[in-house]
């Protein structure tokens, strides 16, 4: 299992950043990365894996992908480019683990979404417990790139852009000596509580704006006056 091509992900890479950058993105909490380690993000929207590399860049990172998505043609396409790693949702991937490890062995950064799909409603879903058996395997340096509000620029139930504000915070949850020390049981609830956002209990104190668009599909998440 290779890394990401350098020169493709630095070219690549920073036209995401300007992109990220142009659809609102704002990293207000930087933190330099340093290699073997892994990378978990919280999942609001279909555009966070660009926040992602952007808050990342430059450092290149693997990421573990659903298999299905390398079946559609042209997230496929630059998945491939990206030399992710397909993974099966909702159930044990051995072939997944042993390639991630492959990278992390390697000096690299993995990154993941634990909560294996994105949150239809801005808030965030219940990661499976095996992320803590991996971390835990793992034994490397953790950190966490979470985004706030990217829901609001671009929800799950609409192809369209609300542009607005999106913040992103990175920082480091656990060290490696300290991911060694822990248990599993606290290693999960301390990535449980590192990744849990509400976008509506944050918007209701930053009261940020957003460009009006056209709202079809809203009504498939509203569930509840």
């Amino acid at each position: 299992m290779k890394r990401p091509n350098w020169f493709l992900f630095v070219t690549l890479g920073f036209l995401l950043k300007i992109f990220a950058f142009l659809k609102g993105q704002r990293i207000i909490k930087k933190i330099k990365i340093k290699g073997p380690a892994i990378a978990l993000s919280n999942h609001t929207s279909f555009y966070d894996f660009v926040y992602t590399t952007a808050a990342l860049y430059p450092y290149r990172v693997t990421y573990l992908a659903a298999s299905k998505m390398f079946y559609e043609p042209l997230t496929g396409f630059f998945l491939r480019l990206a030399r992710a790693i397909p993974k099966s949702l909702m159930q044990a991937d051995p072939v997944a683990t042993k390639k991630a490890f492959r990278i992390l062995q390697k000096g690299g950064l993995v990154s993941i979404f634990p909560e294996g799909q994105i949150s239809p409603t801005g808030t965030s879903l219940t990661p499976a417990f095996s992320i803590a058996k991996f971390i835990k395997r793992a034994g490397v340096d953790l950190y966490v790139v979470k985004h706030m509000n990217a829901y609001l620029v671009n929800p799950p139930w609409s192809k369209k852009t609300f542009r607005g504000r999106i913040e992103t915070e990175k920082y480091l949850l656990m060290t490696k000596d300290e991911v060694n020390a822990l248990s599993e049981r606290a290693i999960y609830q301390k990535i449980t509580k590192s990744l849990y956002f509400s976008t509506s209990q944050f918007n209701l104190q930053k009261k940020y704006t957003y460009k009006l668009n056209d709202i079809k599909n809203l009504e498939n998440v509203i569930y509840q006056c």
